[in-house]
């Protein structure tokens, strides 16, 4: 691997690899080789992974040199409260990516809950996140489409695809990565000097699925359950949670969503 360095608090040593199984294992060896307070702000980044994570135990694949594959380990204080911190890491994670897609010239990135980001028309997915927690320090994976060409992924987007289709010149993506990287550490650790209630808040401005019709997943979005439902979104809860009301039973009670029990696919989004 070698080293880059990024002006920011986050990202003060990068890890640079041209191909690894996964950004997310490494990030992890190295919280258990080097203890969690040395780890800190270490940024794991790879132009290529053969075993890329998604969430609830999904693959993520992406082009080789074409994207940001990264992970970034954060260690929480002692006076944190270490749920907080992770609810708030996890709803700051995209919104920083949304900041940094507009840094790099695309704007109008949104969140599709709880930490995806989507852009164009229709909305296609940009960006995911992964956020993995062992009682010592956080680990968040990082995915964004930001230079392939996703004529073979029709529902999924880049930036590059987005700035290609406002017409802006093919020259402006040159140092692109390198650019969007350096915002989201920036934006990342600002967001996360916020009080929660804070980082909520610029989380539910992004907000794609306020106000649509969602299905409800148990087990996963290719597989159906019995469980799965339709329902209208409300927002986002102070525990970071998706607040929704069942469409099914008239008069039905609002629920609370947690992101590691359930997917969710917007019934239409634009």
């Amino acid at each position: 691997a070698s080293a880059l360095r990024l002006r920011s608090a986050l990202g003060a040593r990068v890890l640079v690899h041209d191909c690894v199984p996964s950004t997310q294992a490494i990030a992890s060896s190295l919280v258990k080789a080097e203890g969690g307070g040395a780890a800190h702000g270490v940024l794991v980044l790879a132009e290529e992974q053969s075993a890329g994570m998604g969430r609830r135990g999904r693959s993520w694949e992406a082009a080789a040199g074409a994207n940001l594959l990264f992970s970034l380990v954060w260690v929480p204080e002692p006076a944190d409260n270490p749920i907080g911190l992770l609810v708030r890491l996890n709803l700051a994670a995209p919104v920083a990516v949304a900041r940094a897609c507009a840094a790099g010239g695309m704007a109008g990135a949104r969140v599709k809950w709880p930490n995806d980001v989507w852009a164009g028309e229709p909305a296609r997915k940009l960006s995911g996140v992964i956020l993995d927690f062992d009682g010592q320090a956080a680990v968040l994976g990082v995915g964004i489409n930001v230079l392939q060409d996703m004529e073979a992924h029709p529902t999924a987007t880049s930036v590059s695809t987005e700035l290609a289709a406002s017409g802006v010149p093919a020259c402006s993506v040159d140092g692109l990565r390198e650019r969007m990287l350096a915002s989201f550490c920036e934006e990342l650790h600002g967001l996360m000097l916020l009080p929660n209630e804070h980082v909520i808040a610029e989380h539910s401005k992004l907000h794609l699925l306020e106000g649509c019709t969602v299905r409800v997943h148990h087990r996963s979005r290719e597989e159906d359950d019995p469980r799965d439902y339709d329902a209208h979104v409300l927002g986002v809860s102070p525990d970071g949670r998706l607040r929704v009301l069942p469409t099914c039973q008239p008069g039905a009670a609002e629920r609370l969503l947690s992101g590691e029990e359930v997917s969710i696919t917007p019934r239409a989004v634009t």
